[in-house]
């Protein structure tokens, strides 16, 4: 009588399970949680944006536009970068890939001041679908560097962001 009812438990969860993974898909998007590296097909990007805001040691809080030259994913890594590197008017790496530990990597400059986190201090998710991709990440505690004064500082950062292919 128990092996019934505990199968009869394990049928009821697998459905419950397919019917998830169809409504997900049939929508089209898929949420992936920050601690999961995404699965993103391999694609170019055509146009997107950043709003990034850090606050620590360095301060931004502004709007940048992908670099679409800059910008790939092919299958097993993405690269979204929005603005030039190194640029004094700011820039932002968004990384997602096995390669780079639990999936995703967030680096942030700004001239000689920059900043890099991976998922052990970022939180948030990516949503993705056949023509976007768009998440939100808040990164607390991230050690900085300015190679110019040779200081070490920590920031907080956030970011939202679209890049659509």
């Amino acid at each position: 009588m128990r092996s019934i009812s505990f199968c009869s438990s394990l049928v009821v969860a697998g459905m419950s399970l397919i019917v998830m993974t169809v409504t997900a898909s049939s929508v089209g998007a898929q949420v992936v949680p920050d601690s999961v590296v995404p699965v993103i097909s391999a694609r170019t990007y055509v146009s997107g944006s950043v709003t990034v805001i850090v606050k620590g040691s360095f301060q931004m809080n502004q709007v940048i536009e992908i670099n679409k030259p800059a910008s790939i994913s092919d299958g097993e890594m993405t690269w979204l970068q929005f603005g030039a590197s190194g640029s004094s008017t700011g820039d932002v790496l968004v990384t997602y890939g096995e390669d780079i530990g639990d999936g995703v990597g967030v680096h942030v400059g700004k001239g000689k001041p920059t900043a890099t986190a991976g998922s052990e201090l970022c939180t948030g998710d990516l949503t993705i679908t056949a023509s976007q991709l768009s998440g939100h990440y808040t990164c607390a505690g991230v050690v900085s560097y300015d190679s110019s004064t040779g200081t070490m500082g920590k920031v907080d950062i956030e970011i939202s962001f679209t890049a659509k292919s």
